[in-house]
């Protein structure tokens, strides 16, 4: 791997050894998160979030002190009014301790299109394992990380394992992280040391067969849907179960875990917003047990009374950091047994 040396600093450039979180080989630019033929298919809402690196991540090993990262945004867009732009459109590194556990360690706080910064202070001499969050809501056009001309540097190939496959709104892409790795997946995918795939797509996300078909193509150890956010019960009652027999019948052993809509923060004072979830989860569990009764097996339910609750919301609907490590942990606990069992052969409960 050759770098490009500037001064007293390597640049190397992602593209080199890949990204994990990337489904499909064929897109229209690097990071992209859909194929480029989907443009062709999936609603035109769809198409443009799937350009965002949401749940991207690239790994790398290396024994120098300083870390920079260097990319230039597809979007103009750094933040939003209740996301900031490190969530956004910064890069998030982690780096492994003596322990093994990837621990945070920096990111870049980006303030235009064009970034090229220093992530963090100098850190303790020693070769690590290092892990970059790409942006939740922007895109790199390219991504050049900077280390110390003559430190040692591998990028580590992304990893093969099947991986944990997850559809949803904008709360699945990252909506509204403080920053990259305290998305769901990231977080996930750290406890569980295993790829994930983030399909998440903010304000849409609403079973389209197109996206069923596309999920198919990845061979996944899991899926988990979870879109009823952008849904309402009628749209959840029609979709919802063409929408799993379509994954079922491509890949008739894989684990698929439904997911209620998460409620509303102000739900206890507004009669819209309690009907509206409750119409959502009741469409989605009649499918669930539609579909169990007619005999489709490894399906999995997870119920919105372990989801984020209003002081977890930053907005009523979007969840804050505490909120993502909510979801984190109800997903943790119900997939935790599903990927042991998938990993060992075993029959699923229930």
């Amino acid at each position: 791997m050759t770098p490009t040396i500037e001064g007293d600093i390597a640049w190397y450039d992602v593209s080199q050894w890949g990204v994990e979180g990337r489904g499909w080989s064929d897109t229209a630019a690097f990071y992209d998160r859909l194929p480029a033929r989907a443009e062709a298919v999936v609603p035109p809402a769809v198409w443009v979030r799937s350009r965002t690196s949401a749940g991207l991540s690239t790994r790398f090993v290396s024994n120098s002190t300083t870390f920079r990262a260097r990319y230039r945004l597809t979007l103009a867009t750094t933040a939003m009014y209740h996301m900031p732009a490190v969530g956004h459109s910064g890069v998030d590194l982690y780096a492994r301790t003596e322990a093994g556990q990837d621990a945070w360690l920096a990111n870049t706080h980006p303030t235009a299109q064009t970034i090229d910064q220093q992530m963090g202070l100098a850190v303790d001499p020693g070769e690590r394992l290092y892990t970059a969050y790409l942006p939740l809501y922007n895109g790199p056009q390219y991504l050049q990380i900077g280390v110390e001309s003559g430190a040692s540097f591998v990028g580590v190939a992304p990893r093969t394992a099947a991986p944990a496959v997850f559809y949803g709104s904008s709360i699945m892409q990252g909506g509204v992280a403080s920053r990259p790795g305290m998305s769901i997946t990231a977080l996930l995918g750290r406890r569980f040391d295993m790829p994930t795939i983030n399909l998440g797509f903010s304000g849409n996300a609403r079973m389209e067969p197109e996206i069923a078909e596309l999920m198919t193509e990845l061979e996944a150890s899991v899926y988990v849907v979870d879109s009823s956010p952008n849904m309402n019960p009628q749209q959840i009652s029609e979709r919802a179960e063409p929408f799993v027999r379509l994954l079922r019948e491509a890949r008739p052993d894989t684990p698929i875990l439904l997911v209620e809509d998460r409620r509303y923060g102000d739900g206890q004072f507004v009669q819209f917003r309690r009907d509206r979830n409750a119409q959502n989860a009741a469409a989605l569990h009649a499918a669930y047990r539609n579909l169990r009764t007619s005999g489709v097996k490894h399906l999995w339910y997870l119920k919105a009374d372990q989801l984020p609750q209003s002081e977890e919301l930053v907005d009523g609907s979007h969840p804050s950091d505490l909120g993502m490590v909510t979801y984190a942990n109800a997903y943790e606990k119900v997939l935790r047994p599903i990927l042991h069992n998938r990993r060992d052969g075993l029959t699923d409960r229930p």
